[in-house]
């Protein structure tokens, strides 16, 4: 009778990690999605599809960094703002093409971490990457970003422009 026990209880607990593990799995697709939705309504300068995608409170943050310099912003107003003056500013659809690649994800139960890189292509043989971090939390079933940082990797450039011209 212990055996038998035994072997439910070992069954039971192998269903509940494959059911957690596909389960996680799908919530990492729901992330990358996300993230993709909002590179791509950047891209598009679609504030509203863009707007979507985060937070709308004074908790959010994006952060980002490259060889001219680093900026912090904080809370939905401003960072809003920025986007809607950047989009007034320069209206035309972003060019080149954006690979989001090497996802590292972390999810908990209403909350999750994400870092990646992105590869853009903006004209044949000039390329640069950047690393993105963003933190995100579901809300009413919909993973939203709280925190993004956008990091230039500068030293990729050079090395990746230079092996393009041998």
């Amino acid at each position: 009778m212990k055996k038998l026990l035994f072997v439910i209880v070992t069954f039971l607990l192998c269903i509940g990690i494959s059911a957690k593990e596909k389960n996680n799995e799908k919530e990492k697709e729901a992330i990358k999605k996300v993230i993709t939705e909002s590179t791509n309504a950047y891209r598009a300068r679609d504030f509203n599809k863009i707007a979507a995608t985060f937070i709308h409170d004074e908790t959010l943050v994006k952060t980002g960094a490259a060889a001219g310099g680093y900026g912090v912003n904080d809370g939905w107003k401003k960072i809003s703002e920025n986007y809607k003056r950047n989009f007034k500013n320069n209206p035309e659809t972003a060019s080149g093409k954006f690979e989001k690649v090497n996802f590292r994800i972390k999810v908990y139960a209403d909350c999750a971490w994400s870092v990646h890189d992105e590869i853009i292509s903006l004209q044949e043989g000039v390329k640069y990457k950047q690393v993105l971090t963003h933190f995100l939390e579901k809300h009413k079933g919909e993973w939203k970003i709280v925190y993004m940082a956008n990091i230039r990797a500068s030293s990729w450039d050079i090395a990746n422009q230079a092996s393009n011209t041998n």
